[in-house]
């Protein structure tokens, strides 16, 4: 019988121990003692092994305490303490220890049944704080929770819930929660029908209003045991600001949307425009977002202009400027445009917002009052601003440049033979030429009956000739019949006006005489030449 005992505590998880008088060293021991400890038999019977220090130092004073009582009673539970396994971990134990009488031996023995309950306190200890932490949340939640019977009646409310609605908590429990006075009638038949949608084990989710101001986003979760649903939680999160400041932002949407305005990446790829930006373009927005802005440069555009505002824009700086575009269907627009970097919080450049000021017109009354109404280029008025510019520039900056002064020869006969209808041909044909045969940063304009003025920048000297012949030839080449001419078709004569000479100390006036006679001169030198003053 002895050795069935023994053989079932070897093969038992609870470990076995029947200690010497000293209640510290070890008489017997079972052989699950490798099981729990990872000590052998051997070990543990050994004079160098002592069990009272493998017990936690600050568990071993209250055990100690607990084993007194031994003194007064056969058998005492003693409470779970940490012992030291042989890999140098803590296990959670729980030991009974009883007290023999040996009656032939006349004397005493101590018994230990000891068992491993490592898990079960982890488990208690886990559910302590998990606990703690769902109390915690309840308590301090800045939603508004409420725990419900299956049937809506309102079993607790946590402190947020019941300071928003100012009430106490016996004021709310106990009553169906679709029959609490901060729902409107309108809602509490809908909120009844959700109460049982919940409590079929359905999760309800939608927006309510309170007390008829407050916007809260509301939630019906179940809550099972098994397959059964034991408690439904209802949550509110209150949204009415977030909702005045999403009407706001609608708002704000709808008056930028009224405004003309662009928002592109770092490579000038349109990410987002307005509705009035579309209507202005012509282009809807999903054509406009992914293009780069390019997409409306109007081809007559000055580059160097396009290269002077990514310059800017690309160092943070805001630039502003005009800028001549083109619709969806090739109309030309005109904007004021002031574009502004948007940077991240590290100050480097993310994206690039533009906002514009249709000129267009605006643009074409200016256009008008500067534009020959006939040939279409520049008019005298316009003649006098920009040579006025060029001249401050070269006092300044020392920028030389070329006033040419052009007459189309032989013209009053050409009238008189062919006819005014014809003349006025002739003029647009040769403004044209003359224009198309320069650079975008050039002038030409009609500055009287069928003479022509052209402003010219340079960067080099003894080019004005060759530009000038460039001219002339380009008329001559036209092959525009003139039976009246010496040269039997429409040609032109040039006068040019280098100003290139520090300091300069002449008027405007003077260096357009100076062109004129040069023009004078070439005419009396047979026309159709180019002279230079």
């Amino acid at each position: 019988m002895q050795n069935r005992y023994l053989e079932y505590f070897n093969q038992s998880p609870t470990l076995f121990i029947k200690f010497k008088d000293s209640g510290n060293k070890i008489d017997y021991i079972t052989n699950n003692v490798k099981t729990l400890l990872g000590y052998s038999v051997e070990e543990s019977l050994s004079d160098d092994f002592h069990f009272s220090k493998l017990i936690h130092k600050s568990d071993l004073k209250a055990l100690n305490n607990e084993i007194k009582r031994l003194n007064i009673c056969n058998e005492i539970e003693l409470s779970a303490y940490r012992i030291l396994t042989k890999n140098s971990n803590y296990i959670w134990v729980k030991e009974i220890r009883k007290k023999f009488y040996d009656s032939k031996a006349n004397k005493e023995h101590i018994c230990s049944y000891i068992t491993n309950v490592t898990k079960e306190i982890n488990l208690k200890k886990n559910l302590f704080y998990t606990n703690k932490v769902i109390k915690t949340v309840y308590d301090n939640s800045v939603h508004l929770i409420a725990l419900l019977k299956p049937n809506g009646t309102v079993i607790k409310a946590n402190k947020t819930a019941l300071e928003f609605i100012n009430k106490q908590e016996k004021d709310v429990t106990r009553k169906k929660f679709w029959q609490t006075e901060w729902w409107s009638e309108e809602q509490r038949t809908s909120i009844k029908k959700e109460v049982k949608k919940a409590s079929q084990g359905r999760l309800v989710n939608n927006e309510k209003l309170l007390f008829n101001k407050y916007h809260i986003e509301f939630t019906i979760k179940p809550v099972y045991d098994e397959n059964r649903v034991i408690y439904l939680v209802c949550e509110g999160k209150d949204i009415t600001q977030a909702k005045k400041k999403e009407k706001k932002i609608t708002h704000y949407n709808e008056i930028i949307n009224k405004q003309l305005i662009s928002i592109t990446d770092k490579n000038g790829v349109i990410k987002e425009c307005s509705d009035a930006f579309c209507e202005l373009t012509g282009y809807s927005k999903s054509e406009l977002v992914g293009n780069r802005h390019n997409i409306l440069r109007d081809p007559s555009s000055d580059d160097e202009k396009y290269k002077r505002l990514w310059e800017t824009i690309t160092l943070n700086k805001t630039w502003r400027g005009k800028l001549k575009n083109r619709t969806k269907d090739g109309k030309v627009v005109w904007v004021e445009n002031t574009i502004t970097p948007n940077c991240d919080e590290n100050g480097d450049i993310e994206t690039f917002t533009a906002i514009y000021n249709n000129i267009t017109n605006n643009k074409k009354i200016k256009e008008k009052l500067i534009t020959d109404e006939l040939t279409q280029i520049f008019n005298r008025r316009h003649f006098n601003k920009i040579f006025k510019k060029y001249c401050k520039k070269f006092k300044k900056y020392e920028e030389p440049f070329v006033l040419m002064i052009i007459d189309i020869d032989y013209f009053k006969q050409f009238n008189d033979n062919y006819g005014h209808l014809r003349g006025d041909e002739v003029l647009k044909t040769v403004a044209q030429t003359i224009k198309s045969n320069l650079r975008k940063c050039d002038y030409v304009f009609r500055i009287g009956g069928e003479e022509f003025a052209v402003l010219v920048s340079l960067n080099k000297q003894n080019v004005s000739k060759i530009i000038a012949q460039k001219l002339k030839n380009a008329i001559y080449e036209l092959n525009i019949e003139h039976e009246y001419s010496f040269y039997k078709r429409i040609t032109i004569s040039i006068g040019i006006n280098d100003i290139n000479k520090k300091p300069l100390l002449k008027k405007r006036t003077q260096l357009f005489n100076e062109a004129d006679k040069a023009l004078y001169r070439a005419k009396n030198s047979g026309r159709n030449r180019v002279y230079t003053f």
